[in-house]
Order: C-alpha cells, then structure tokens, then sequence
C-alpha cells in the first residue's frame, strides 16, 4: 500500500478557512471531511475529499446528495455532532499541509454500507455534470 492509499475512505480534520461575517475576516476552524483521492502515492499532495457538515438549517439539505451521519448509529466514526451530512455535492481538494491530524476513523473499513450509499450517491451527482 502507498502512503497516501490509507486516507481514501478515512475521516480526517483539516484547518478549514471560513469569512467570519462578525469580524469580516477570514477565519479558520476544526472541519471532518471524507477523503475519496489522492493527487499523488506520497506526501505532500492535494486529497479529494468531501465535507461532513451539521446542517443547521434544513432547506438546505439535499436529500439525494447530503448522506445523514447520525452519532448513536455510527460511533466509530468520531464525529462530534449528533447529525451530520457527507456532502457530496460539495466535493473539495485540500492540501496534505491542512490536516489537522491523522485519520479519525475510516468509514470504508468501519461501515462498509453507508461507503457504498456514499459512492453511490457521488456517482449520481457527477452523472448529472456537463
């Protein structure tokens, strides 16, 4: 296995950059996100990864493409909410340098199931491009 293969399917942190509205500054917080690629077989490299978000408000809540992750069904996982979403349709690349710390759990190995309803569900959105 190469040294980026263990990430593909884990839960990581990474330092997230966000527009703090009450400062108007940029800011940066702790954010899970489900890595899915990898640009190289070594470190560093850009990983292809979709965010875990608790969606707060529900209208915005895509119910093909937003995976419900919820705390007492899924505890391996490591996630600090009680529901969370894998959006993927929201689908980012962030840099080896922006984790924040290793793998929190992977999600292919620990709930083979919900890894398929989310590849299944990536597969869909992506069919609908261009």
């Amino acid at each position: 296995m190469n040294e980026t293969q263990a990430y593909i399917g884990a839960i990581v942190k990474t330092r997230f950059a966000y527009h703090d509205l009450e400062t108007d500054k940029i800011a940066f917080k702790s954010r899970p996100f489900l890595i899915i690629g990898a640009e190289y077989d070594t470190l560093p490299c850009d990983f292809t990864a979709f965010p875990i978000s608790k969606v707060s408000t529900s209208q915005n809540i895509d119910p093909i493409h937003d995976i419900k992750v919820e705390k007492d069904r899924y505890p391996k996982l490591s996630l600090n909410a009680d529901v969370s979403y894998i959006r993927v349709h929201k689908i980012q690349t962030i840099h080896s340098s922006q984790l924040a710390i290793g793998i929190l759990s992977s999600l292919s190995q620990a709930y083979p199931d919900l890894y398929a309803e989310v590849k299944a569900a990536y597969r869909d959105f992506s069919g609908g491009l261009f």
